[in-house]
């Protein structure tokens, strides 16, 4: 049986990024590794599977595993997709019997829908210990057993998966909440009878020691205090009012006798779609079907053969590409980002980018230098900032940790204005979008049934 115990792992960079992890695990399951976006997730990985050293601490395995890792990284197969280099490598990891141990490092991430459910069977097939990062919530609900979540440099360990997790967090969160307004009554209250007995500190030895001890009490208080909960939770800080550019039966994108082909390939052939103002539509398709070809010729980097694909007229258009480098310029910072395309000063960016939690320092940073959920989270910061009429989003959770997805999906409910999503993630679609489009046959047809979540 396999048995993993960690002793005091710690992992510096710049600053510290693991600091004493201490944990166990006995058994084959498949653990949800969860946290932040560069909490040390990744990193943790690979720690594990032996490709980074851990700065202190040791790691002990029962017996020597025969350890897989699938990286975020896919360069080997080059005349393959980057989801069929996927497909291929999860396919020799999984069903290959050469492995003990799995880390996959969001072996989801741009898989479609249906690919998806092939890995969730795969991953349960599988005759031993995973340790999973993923962003996808129905995933992580359907296959997991325990949950790792690495939040304050540290990790906490739940002997259940992460379907029973979000409920076990939010119920952690709310005692914690309570804890925190209880403590921070009784640090005023000890802090004011310091002040108080310091001024009397000056008449005698008795009234001294009162004060000193008081001092102390208060340092041991101060000390076992728990943070803040409100930084657990995530949110994107920007308010959506429908417009009055926004009329009632408005046609927010007209998709009318399209044609449009490659010199290898057939894409759309007299293709249809009409979507008004206010409607939240999701475009669901394989990967490969001309999902982005339709977002690019409605966003005009493309021109039809024939007919018509465009936004309403006089509508605001906020866009997010899940091709980073086609629209991030990378040696400028995301302060200049901004600064460029709203009259904002390098202050009042740097608020703006706060809210989407990047720091001052990443701010500051060149864009290549940002992680992928760093500039997942600079374009959701560029076109939610104009608030916009109509969304056009590509794939936004990608690279997006948890949290993030959660609080994206929050401001789409809240959002009054039209959108159109492009997304493999079942849960998000089913929560935020009531109408559905599905490509077939170079056609856009309608889907009438929802998705199952």
């Amino acid at each position: 049986m396999i048995s993993l115990k960690l002793s005091k792992i710690e992992k510096h960079y710049n600053q510290p990024l693991l600091d004493d992890i201490s944990l166990s695990h006995t058994g084959r399951g498949v653990i949800a590794l969860i946290g932040d976006n560069g909490s040390g997730k990744s990193t943790l990985l690979k720690i594990l599977a032996g490709i980074e050293e851990q700065d202190g601490g040791k790691i002990e395995w029962s017996t020597e595993p025969r350890i897989g890792i699938l990286n975020q990284e896919i360069e080997s197969l080059p005349t393959l997709s980057g989801g069929q280099k996927k497909l291929a490598l999860l396919a020799d990891l999984i069903y290959s019997n050469l492995y003990d141990v799995l880390l996959l490092d969001e072996p989801d991430n741009h898989l479609d829908m249906d690919n998806k459910d092939w890995l969730a069977q795969a991953i349960k097939s599988f005759d031993g210990l995973i340790i999973m990062i993923s962003h996808d919530r129905h995933l992580l609900k359907e296959v997991t057993t325990h949950t790792w979540l690495v939040e304050d440099r540290e990790i906490r360990t739940y002997p259940f998966g992460y379907g029973k997790f979000v409920k076990a967090y939010e119920e952690e969160t709310e005692a914690l909440e309570h804890k925190f307004h209880v403590q921070q009554k009784e640090h005023e209250r000890l802090k004011a009878l310091v002040a108080i007995f310091k001024i009397r500190a000056a008449g005698g030895p008795k009234a001294a020691r009162y004060y000193h001890a008081l001092q102390k009490r208060l340092e041991r208080f101060e000390a076992q205090m728990v943070k803040d909960p409100k930084n657990r939770k995530t949110s994107i800080d920007i308010s959506s009012k429908i417009t009055s550019k926004q009329i009632k039966n408005k046609l927010a994108i007209m998709v009318r006798d399209l044609h449009f082909w490659y010199p290898e390939c057939e894409i759309f052939t007299n293709a249809e779609m009409y979507i008004e103002v206010g409607e939240k539509v999701a475009l669901l398709s394989p990967n490969g079907s001309g999902k982005s070809t339709l977002i690019k010729l409605i966003m005009g980097q493309l021109e039809p053969k024939l007919g018509t694909a465009r936004p309403g007229e006089n509508l605001k258009v906020g866009y997010y590409s899940q091709e980073h480098l086609e629209t991030l310029p990378k040696d400028m910072t995301p302060i200049q980002c901004m600064t460029k395309k709203f009259p904002l000063r390098d202050y009042e960016a740097e608020e703006v980018l706060k809210k989407f939690h990047l720091t001052k320092q990443t701010a500051k940073s060149k864009i290549w230098t940002l992680s992928g959920g760093q500039k997942s989270r600079l374009q959701l910061a560029l076109f939610l900032h104009s608030n916009p009429d109509l969304l056009i989003l590509d794939e936004p959770t990608n690279h997006l940790d948890l949290k993030s997805v959660a609080a994206l999906e929050d401001f789409l409910l809240e959002f009054e204005g039209s959108l159109l999503l492009i997304s493999h993630d079942r849960e998000l679609v089913s929560n935020v979008c009531d109408i559905i489009y599905k490509i077939e046959n170079h056609q856009i047809n309608l889907v009438q049934e929802g998705i199952t979540p």
